[in-house]
């Protein structure tokens, strides 16, 4: 981990010294007119978002269902010509699953689309993270945030007994009795799910309404497990790539700007 850690360091140092505001991987580059620059400075702010997400990623490589996320530049076609666009997008594979035989530790089996929802002060919220306790109204509620965990008829509020066994349609028994049933959101497609806003990385809110799929055929919960999260491709992989694509974009708009100055040079008389 040492060279991780050596070029997470090296990133943030960059990002200072190329004057990165308090906006996540934001620098502001003025108002750049050579097209060529101006997409290696794009590229540039890119990159060093890709840092920040792997300093967010090795703080959080404990944190159950913290997803990975990335970003891309893409081309929108303006009345002016061409702009540059900066889009963040998720990586919904499934993290690796972990058996805590805890009974309120819970995974969901659905193909990496499926998430149990929570109520947040005014709204819903979407996780993977499947860590929960009773509180102290025996209501089921996430570890982080202690946030109630939505059933089919609302929050889950669990009698007194000894066993809590979940089926994995999540049926939820207390000592053999059938209580309520864990509602689960199976989002249809991967690109649906692009419409979350991430809260902290492992709790989402959508920004629209999507399609989901209905039925218990469609997910599996399994109950004694968690979902891991899905960082460790980006930790140990991906920020070489950034790394290197940074250097690139560097040298790209040096090697632009010295042009510029040879071009300059040579017209005037």
């Amino acid at each position: 981990m040492t060279n991780v850690y050596r070029y997470l360091l090296t990133g943030i140092l960059l990002m200072i010294l190329s004057g990165a505001s308090t906006i996540v991987g934001y620098t502001d580059f003025g108002d750049v007119q050579e097209d060529g620059v101006n997409t290696s400075l794009e590229a540039m702010r890119m990159f060093q978002v890709h840092y920040t997400n792997f300093m967010f990623y090795t703080i959080n490589v404990g944190t159950p269902g913290f997803i990975e996320t990335g970003v891309y530049n893409s081309r929108k076609k303006t009345d002016d010509g061409y702009k540059l666009e900066y889009l963040p997008f998720y990586r919904w594979r499934a993290g690796p699953m972990v058996e805590t035989n805890k009974e309120l530790d819970f995974y969901i089996d659905a193909t990496s689309r499926g998430f149990f929802i929570v109520q947040l002060p005014g709204t819903i919220a979407f996780t993977r993270d499947g860590r929960f306790i009773l509180d102290s109204q025996r209501r089921l509620v996430t570890l982080s945030g202690n946030y109630p965990v939505l059933g089919e008829e609302g929050e889950i509020i669990l009698p007194e007994g000894d066993d809590i066994l979940v089926s994995r349609s999540g049926l939820i028994y207390v000592d053999g009795q059938p209580q309520t049933r864990m509602k689960i959101a199976v989002f249809k497609t991967f690109a649906a799910m692009q419409s979350f806003e991430s809260i902290n990385g492992a709790f989402f809110i959508l920004t629209k309404d999507v399609p989901v799929e209905e039925g218990y055929e469609h997910y599996a919960i399994v109950q004694g497990a968690l979902e891991q999260n899905n960082v460790l491709k980006g930790i140990t992989g991906d920020i070489m790539t950034a790394k290197n694509a940074y250097d690139a974009s560097v040298k790209t708009a040096h090697l632009i700007n010295r042009a510029l100055n040879t071009a300059a040079g040579l017209s005037s008389p």
